[in-house]
């Protein structure tokens, strides 16, 4: 009879800790999400004023600047980093 029961107690404890981490995995899960989203947010708050600067490269090997400022609105095309540059320090003294 003793050993029923401690098997029956094994097994309720094992069910309960199964349970146990379940839910543990599934708020995990949330607070992720939620952690991801407002790092996300925090970053778009933060750099949604700064300009964008990229580059591409035609198909005759030319590289070109690219910059988007979301204040303004607008987006440039440049040549060379300098003029990329000059355009930056301009959009700093308006």
């Amino acid at each position: 009879m003793t050993k029923s029961i401690n098997y029956s107690n094994q097994l309720r404890f094992e069910n309960f800790q199964k349970e146990t981490e379940q839910k543990q995995a599934k708020y995990f899960n949330v607070f992720s999400l939620l952690n991801r989203f407002l790092q996300h947010l925090a970053t778009d708050l933060v750099q949604g004023q700064e300009p964008r600067i990229w580059q591409t490269t035609d198909r005759f090997g030319k590289t070109w600047w690219h910059g988007c400022d979301p204040v303004t609105g607008r987006s440039v095309c440049r040549e060379s980093e300098e003029e990329m540059r000059i355009w930056l320090e301009e959009r700093y003294d308006q």
